[in-house]
């Protein structure tokens, strides 16, 4: 899966259900907030992390000029949340 952490943008194998769904449900949340501008959807993931099957922590990033920053270098990830607006 595709993980936002750090500043970076890379992608890990994640452990389970459960943790693919956070992940999940945090991607969400950063295409809501580039689509809107509006903070909020990334409060829930102030301090949270998602751990990957080799047992590393990846914090998510929510510091919205970093997701900025990211969504302009034209990432994967970041592709394909102005593509669905189209």
């Amino acid at each position: 899966m595709t993980i936002i952490s750090k500043g970076q943008v890379s992608r890990a194998i994640l452990p389970n259900f459960d943790a693919a769904s956070v992940n999940g449900e945090y991607l969400s949340a950063v295409r809501a907030f580039l689509l809107s501008n509006e903070p909020s959807p990334l409060l829930k993931f102030e301090g949270r992390s998602v751990v990957d099957t080799a047992g590393k922590s990846h914090p998510f990033e929510t510091d919205p000029n970093t997701l900025y920053r990211l969504a302009a270098t034209g990432t994967e990830v970041f592709h394909n949340v102005y593509r669905l607006i189209i």
